[in-house]
């Protein structure tokens, strides 16, 4: 009798109904914001994520709303600061919650990525490979797969050879069909049908032919590629480098010729809340390929007497050589950019208004609701008419004439 009585407490006890649930998880979020706003770091550490489906609850983006956890804007700042304070000795412990937080993972953009390259450089970092060879060979194939899946991350050879040999066999298996030949890498045609990647077509060198210039989509690696086209239809790599897109800053939004010059213009902008956008003017020059200069484009702020800064930066870098990201000029500091840029007034009205969202799309609703009636997709890059930008969702206009509510994290302005 008394052995049942214990056990019907016991399933009392351990059985909480969704409500309750809901109430700690909310309990827990507070603390941990109180406990980052206040640097109190035990109480920071015991109630950051501790797997991935809490930890994308917290700072990621609700899929069946349509809209951002409570944390997705201030996501990297609590990730920098929890990284920061398990390389402390006291605290070590802790970082096997990246293990536990990566193996029932997927990839996904923003802080998922985020946290995902930052587990990669802590590892490599301070040499922590034992978290993943300690791992039987089933845990560490879900680990793996997130931190190396081939269409988010590059082969890394340092990285791998600390690996056991079990482990190591399981990645070249995910990269098999990716690094099993340079020729295939350096073959257009790998890229003609693959989905990671986007074509552009114009004459780069202004020889008359057409030439193919490819790059990464955003959120799915940072490569560039540039093939010439010859007199037999067939096209040679003549520059590989990167497409400028930045861990937690800009991604790459597109590619164009530059008017009446050899060379391109590789264009990225920030994805989340406000206008920034970067230019890179990349031109052919004896035998090397030069970064001439690039142009930032920002508000000055969000009131109704911002003014835009476009401000062109000399660079004259050589992108063939080593470390030549690290040369980059940067943009002005605020204070100067009033002697250094060019403003532009713009008002309100005249403000253009598109579609950013990391998905290629975002809904239009019928009502200010994440569960309210999709009334229409609308791509990113699309231009939309806002005409109430109240609240978390604006009432807009779209091309077609459909009006609905867009939550403002999608939509941006220029």
């Amino acid at each position: 009798m008394n052995k049942l009585f214990l056990i019907i407490i016991t399933l009392f006890i351990s059985c909480k109904n969704p409500s309750q649930e809901k109430i700690d998880s909310s309990k827990d979020l507070s603390v941990l914001m109180e406990s980052f706003s206040n640097k109190k770091e035990k109480k920071f550490l015991e109630n950051f994520p501790k797997d991935f489906s809490s930890f994308k609850n917290t700072f990621g983006w609700n899929d069946e709303k349509d809209s951002p956890e409570i944390l997705y804007k201030d996501s990297s700042k609590y990730i920098d600061y929890w990284f920061l304070l398990i390389q402390k000795p006291a605290y070590t412990s802790y970082e096997k919650q990246i293990i536990s937080i990566l193996k029932n993972g997927h990839w996904e953009a923003d802080a998922v990525n985020y946290f995902k390259n930052k587990s990669f450089d802590y590892i490599k970092t301070n040499k922590k490979y034992n978290l993943i060879n300690s791992l039987k060979n089933a845990e560490a194939e879900y680990v793996l797969l997130f931190l190396f899946n081939p269409s988010h991350t590059k082969y890394d050879a340092n990285f791998v050879s600390n690996l056991d040999k079990d482990k190591q066999e399981i990645i070249k298996a995910l990269f098999s069909n990716t690094i099993s030949s340079e020729k295939k890498r350096s073959s257009f045609s790998f890229y003609e049908e693959n989905q990671d990647y986007f074509v552009r077509s114009f004459d780069v060198n202004k020889d008359g032919r057409t030439d193919k210039i490819v790059s990464s989509i955003a959120y799915h690696g940072e490569d560039l590629f540039v093939f010439y086209g010859n007199s037999s239809n067939e096209y040679n790599l003549a520059l590989e480098t990167r497409n400028f897109s930045e861990d937690g800053g800009n991604i790459i939004e597109n590619i164009y010729p530059i008017n009446n010059s050899k060379g391109l213009i590789i264009k990225t902008y920030f994805p989340d809340r406000g206008y920034y956008e970067k230019e890179y003017y990349i031109i052919p020059q004896d035998n090397t390929w030069i970064l001439k200069n690039t142009i930032y484009k920002t508000m000055s702020d969000v009131s109704e007497n911002a003014v835009k800064y476009i401000c062109d930066v000399t660079q004259n870098i050589d992108i063939t050589k080593a470390g030549w990201t690290n040369k980059i000029n940067p943009i002005p500091k605020e204070s100067e950019r009033n002697k250094k840029c060019r403003i532009e007034n713009v008002s309100r009205d005249s403000r253009k208004y598109f579609i950013q969202d990391p998905d290629g799309y975002t809904n239009l609703r019928k009502d200010k609701l994440a569960t309210s009636e999709v009334l229409q997709k609308v791509k990113s890059g699309e231009n939309i008419e806002v005409i109430d930008n109240s609240g978390d969702w604006f009432l807009v206009k779209t091309k077609e004439g459909k009006e609905g509510y867009i939550h403002k994290s999608r939509i941006k302005s220029k």
